[in-house]
C-alpha cells in the first residue's frame, strides 16, 4: 500500500469514527492490584481513554505484561476500575447494582484464550452453549435449546457435535462454542482475548474469518486483544499499541500498520517475519534492549524510555501527552512528527527467517 493510499485508509476511518455515537467510552482508565505482601501496587492499567464505535473492530496489541488482559476484562465489568470510568451505552455501570447490572453486562462478553479451560468439561456442548440464557433467566428449554442450536450453526457446528463433550471437540471447534455461547446473548460488544493464540497455525485463519462474516451479519463491535501485529492488522480498524499499562499510540489500522509514529510500534513491526529468502528482504529487524520494565515500578516520564535508544533528558522528567498528529492518530512521544517516529541508531540485526 502507497503513501497516498495509506492517507485515504486513514481518512475514511477516520470519518467513519465520527459520525457514529459509541458503544463503549473508556476515559483515564486505572486498574491497580496490590501485592502478595500488600506493600506495592501492581499498575496494570494507568491511564487510557479511548471509544470503541458501532461495527468495528478495536484491537489492542502488546507484549505480555502490557495490561492488555486487564484492560479487556475491565470492560466487560471482569474486573473493577481502580479509578476512571467505563461507560457502556451511555451508562456507567458502576451506578448500576442487583437485576439491572446483570441485565446491563449481558450485552458485554467476552470470549478467552484458552479454549480448554473456558468449557465445563462435565457438560455436553449443547449444555455450555445454553447456560448463558439460563443464566440470564430463561426458563424456556426448549427455545434456549433452539437458540444454542442455531448460534452453533453460525460458527460452523453440526448438531451431533453439539451432544459431544469437550473432550471429544478439536481446539478450534472448542472456541467456536465459546464464540457461539456469546452470541446466544445477541451482545453489543464482544472483547477478543487472544482467541487465536492457543490455536493451530492453520486454524487461525479460518476463526478470524468467521469473527469477520459474523461482524457483517450481526452487526457486531469487537475489541480485539492480541500480541500478534499480522492478526490485529488483519481484522482491525483501529489498532492501540500498549506499553506497561498505557497507549503508546492509537490510529487507523493503516496508519499504524503502514506508517507509525512511536519507536516501539516501528520495532514490532520490524519483529513480523516476513516470508521471503534473506537475500531479498531489505527490511532490517530493529532490537530492543532489555525487558518490559516492571508494572510495580514503571519508569519515570516516559516509560518506553528504558528501552528506546531515542530517549534524552526530557522523557525522564516529562510525561510524554497523546498527541494527534495525523487524522484520529495519535502518539506518545516528545519527538514524533506527522512523518513518523524519531531516527535514532537503533541496533540492528537482519531479519529471522522464517
Amino acid at each position: 500500500m502507497d503513501r497516498q493510499q495509506v492517507i485515504a485508509a486513514e481518512r475514511a476511518s477516520a470519518t467513519r469514527a465520527v459520525d457514529a455515537q459509541p458503544v463503549i467510552a473508556v476515559r483515564d482508565l486505572r486498574v491497580l492490584f496490590p501485592t502478595q505482601d500488600h506493600t506495592q501496587t501492581v499498575k496494570a492499567v494507568d491511564g487510557v481513554s479511548f471509544e470503541v464505535f458501532p461495527g468495528e473492530t478495536f484491537g489492542i496489541i502488546g507484549e505480555s505484561g502490557s495490561g492488555k488482559t486487564t484492560l479487556g476484562r475491565a470492560l466487560v465489568s471482569l474486573v473493577e476500575p481502580s479509578a476512571g470510568s467505563v461507560i457502556r451505552g451511555g451508562v456507567d455501570p458502576k451506578g448500576l447494582s442487583g437485576a439491572a447490572l446483570r441485565a446491563h453486562r449481558r450485552d458485554y462478553q467476552i470470549v478467552f484464550q484458552d479454549p480448554h479451560s473456558a468449557l465445563n468439561p462435565r457438560m455436553r456442548v449443547i449444555d455450555s452453549v445454553m447456560e448463558p440464557l439460563q443464566m440470564a433467566g430463561s426458563r424456556d428449554r426448549a427455545a434456549d435449546r433452539k437458540a444454542a442450536l442455531d448460534a452453533l450453526s453460525h460458527v460452523g457446528l453440526s448438531a451431533e457435535l453439539a451432544q459431544r463433550y469437550p473432550h471429544q471437540l478439536s481446539g478450534g471447534q472448542k472456541q467456536r462454542a465459546n464464540i457461539a455461547r456469546v452470541l446466544t446473548l445477541r451482545p453489543k460488544l464482544i472483547v477478543c482475548d487472544e482467541v487465536v493464540a492457543a490455536l493451530d497455525v492453520s486454524i487461525r485463519g479460518d476463526i478470524l474469518n468467521l469473527f469477520a462474516d459474523l461482524q457483517r451479519e450481526f452487526g457486531l463491535t469487537y475489541v480485539f486483544i492480541t500480541h500478534d501485529l499480522s492478526v490485529v492488522s488483519h481484522i482491525s480498524d483501529r489498532i492501540a499499541v500498549t506499553y506497561l499499562g498505557r497507549f503508546m499510540e492509537l490510529g487507523p489500522n493503516a496508519g499504524v500498520s503502514e506508517r507509525p509514529l512511536h519507536p516501539y510500534t516501528e520495532a514490532l513491526l520490524s519483529a513480523e517475519p516476513i516470508p521471503l529468502p534473506s537475500h531479498l528482504r531489505t527490511a532490517r529487524r530493529i532490537t530492543l534492549a532489555g525487558e518490559i520494565p516492571s508494572p510495580v515500578s514503571p519508569p519515570s516520564g516516559c516509560r518506553f524510555r528504558t528501552r528506546c535508544p531515542s530517549a534524552e533528558a526530557r522523557c525522564a522528567a516529562e510525561v510524554p501527552a497523546l498527541r494527534e498528529l495525523r487524522p484520529l492518530h495519535w502518539v506518545a512521544c516528545h519527538f514524533a512528527t506527522a512523518d513518523g517516529p524519531p531516527s535514532p541508531s537503533f541496533k540492528t540485526t537482519p531479519q529471522e527467517t522464517t
